[in-house]
């Protein structure tokens, strides 16, 4: 069947196909030589008969040099100026131009000069670098953005641009610069402040050890260092004394060393043995002597020691001042907590308030008393007075008017801060180093610790950043909050690391999900800005309040890029394996932290974070060099945190990360802590569902 289709192509088809070719001639493909022909034809009897001359351009010119004498003669005769005018008014006037001058030559100059208070203006202008990287030119990123020439002179900064709006914000921007600059110059600021939780009558402050304290074992230590204190109200009974504190407990009596009289006894013991017979008679006589008159021990053998309740304070010696100087030496101090004579004894401070009490004179004899009566006030005066603020209204008034400036001035200097920016509060202690036995032996009042005890005195508060370390504990309080609406797991390293062998290492913290292992965020640097330390009288916890800012970094660069390829996590047992990077990042120790939320009225979160230290083991594969560290999760040191968070906060910081350089963010301080002049700010209900939040936890515990 091919064979036949082939044949009959190829003898009749073509065959046909080359007929058609040959009659044709390709017209109307191609032109055939008998039309070229006759079109020359044409066009030279056409050329020959006069006609109008008509400027026909077909293709270009061959005689080159009368084009070029042309175009000469043309521009020498449109230099004149009135064609220079005739054409730039038909260059403006054309439709796609405004009839209005050009402004864009005229140049706006603007001067910023650095306060006197700056010592080196560069420093301004240079950015704090991160992670070892070039630390960002202020002066140059601030021209490029607002399209100005910016340039240093001195103490001066020259701006120079087209548009005087540009120029404005350049100058704003640099004037934003300088306030930041000085703002992160200055230390954390810290307020203490006490509260007792219900209204009670005037009370002093006490700085109780914590061996002494009744609740220490809901205390954690934390990264603080003993010696600590805690704080204790202390009351006046009917009498005006001061009285012991309820949480304050004695010392324990295997701990206390023996009483002075029976060291004195043993040292007597051994001074008499050393003594003959002559001698110590000798003594025996002297002694009755001396304290003979009016002793109910005289003639008393030297031997013999008085029973107790008779004049127990009566011990006789070989030689007063040799004793006494060997006794001093050999003994400690002793404890006037110890002696359990007197109340006054077991609470030494009692007495010794700083404010020293009005003296009162004793009464004389034959005096003329006199006796005034005041007449009454009227009705109507005595009800426009008002009534005397109680001791609670006295503290509340106080620590407000302490607490709004600091964070006032802590968020002003945060709203041009490029990164993430924190305000939350946690449970916990606050204690107290630093106290000499001087400040230990007095009362304070409530408004001492800040301007006195801390400005003049050195007193350090240290907030111990850790709720508790019971499981029981913190399942109690679990238990008085409503059901968790979300989870969240994830690794926490913190490592030193750079990016060049040169440099020195600088800290570093890595966040990882548990699941996923990919770098969420790498941060540099931690500042806390302000920090509000409430200690809440008589209660088992205290709260911190904190504003932080935190600098991050790129993860997508190396030695992190590097780092998260050898890290491995398995899904079944949570085990962290991980290799360092050698002259680049080193991890120093891990943190597994598993959080859980819970709403409580709005807008208030409870966050309640598992924290688990991650014993980390190295452990060598074989001969090949590779040494890798194996994180056993479940092994560690196990804390909780309980953080209560104001869920809006994180709405009005959100556009810190994206912020220019020299720009502030559009959130105000008012935005945060709510208007001075309205009850229910925000500042204050924060600081109210902290204090029933501590109050619930007492009672669940």
């Amino acid at each position: 069947m091919t064979l036949r289709i082939n044949t009959l192509i190829s003898k009749v088809v073509l065959n046909k196909l080359a007929m058609t070719l040959d009659e044709n001639c390709f017209e109307g493909t191609y032109e055939s030589l008998e039309s070229i022909r006759q079109n020359r034809e044409l066009n030279k009897s056409q050329s020959s008969t006069p006609s109008t001359p008509t400027r026909t351009i077909v293709g270009r010119p061959l005689d080159l040099e009368s084009v070029e004498r042309k175009h000469a003669s043309r521009q020498a005769s449109s230099s004149s100026p009135e064609n220079v005018n005739t054409e730039r008014e038909a260059y403006y006037r054309c439709e796609t131009e405004s009839d209005e001058p050009d402004e864009s030559d005229e140049e706006y100059v603007e001067t910023f000069t650095f306060a006197k208070n700056i010592a080196n203006p560069k420093e301004v202008l240079t950015g704090p670098p991160s992670n070892n990287s070039k630390p960002p030119d202020y002066l140059r990123i601030i021209g490029n953005d607002t399209d100005t020439e910016c340039s240093l002179q001195g103490r001066s900064i020259k701006i120079v641009g087209n548009c005087e709006e540009t120029i404005k914000e350049a100058l704003e921007r640099f004037r934003n610069l300088q306030t930041i600059f000085k703002r992160r110059k200055r230390p954390t600021m810290v307020v203490p402040c006490v509260h007792y939780p219900t209204d009670s009558p005037k009370f002093t402050l006490y700085f109780c050890p914590l061996e002494r304290y009744a609740q220490q074992e809901y205390v954690a230590l934390g990264d603080v260092s003993p010696p600590v204190f805690v704080i204790l109200p202390v009351f006046k009974d009917n009498r005006g004394q001061d009285m012991k504190p309820t949480d304050l407990l004695k010392n324990p009596t295997p701990q206390a060393p023996p009483p002075q009289w029976m060291m004195q006894k043993k040292q007597q013991q051994r001074e008499e043995q050393e003594l003959s017979l002559e001698e110590r008679m000798k003594l025996a006589s002297l002694e009755h002597k001396k304290k003979g008159f009016g002793n109910l021990n005289a003639g008393m053998a030297p031997d013999q020691t008085p029973l107790w309740g008779e004049n127990k304070n009566y011990v006789v010696r070989p030689s007063e001042s040799a004793v006494q100087k060997q006794v001093r030496s050999t003994l400690p101090p002793p404890s006037p907590v110890m002696v359990q004579k007197t109340p006054e004894e077991e609470f030494p401070s009692l007495g010794g308030a700083p404010s020293a009490r009005p003296t009162v004179q004793k009464a004389q004899k034959n005096t003329r008393r006199v006796l005034r009566v005041v007449p009454q006030k009227s009705g109507r005066v005595a009800h426009n007075t008002p009534p005397p603020m109680s001791n609670m209204d006295i503290i509340k008034q106080y620590n407000f008017g302490n607490i709004r400036p600091a964070l006032v001035e802590g968020l002003n200097s945060v709203r041009g801060f490029k990164g993430t920016v924190r305000f939350s509060a946690k449970l916990g202690k606050v204690l107290w180093t630093n106290l000499t036995p001087e400040i230990q032996k007095k009362m304070w009042q409530f408004h001492d610790l800040k301007d006195i005890l801390v400005k003049e005195h050195g007193v350090s508060p240290n907030f111990n950043n850790v709720t508790t370390t019971s499981d029981d504990v913190i399942s109690r309080i679990s238990d008085i909050l409503p059901e968790p609406y979300t989870w969240a797991a994830y690794f926490e390293m913190h490592a030193s690391a750079r990016n060049q062998p040169l440099v020195p290492y600088e800290p570093v913290v890595m966040y990882m999900k548990q699941g996923v292992v990919e770098l969420t965020k790498a941060v540099t640097k931690i500042t806390n800005v302000t920090e509000i330390d409430w200690v809440s009288l008589d209660r088992k916890f205290d709260f911190q309040m904190k504003l932080r800012t935190e600098e991050t970094t790129r993860t997508d660069v190396k030695p992190y890029t590097t780092f998260i390829k050898k890290v491995a996590v398995c899904p079944n047992t949570s085990q962290i394996t991980f290799e360092n990077v050698p002259d680049f990042l080193q991890v120093n120790y891990i943190l597994l932290k598993k959080k859980t939320k819970y709403r409580i009225h709005f807008p208030f979160v409870v966050e309640i974070t598992r924290v688990e230290k991650i014993p980390l083991k190295q452990q060598k594969l074989g001969n090949y060099g590779i040494e890798k560290i194996q994180g056993d999760t479940g092994k560690g040191q196990v804390w909780y945190d309980l953080e209560v968070f104001y869920s809006t906060h994180d709405e009005i910081f959100r556009s810190n990360p994206s912020l220019p350089v020299g720009k502030l963010a559009s959130w105000t301080v008012e935005d945060v802590l709510g208007k001075e002049t309205d009850a229910s700010i925000a500042l204050v209900e924060y600081i109210r569902c902290l204090l029933i939040f501590v109050e619930k936890c007492e009672g669940a515990l």
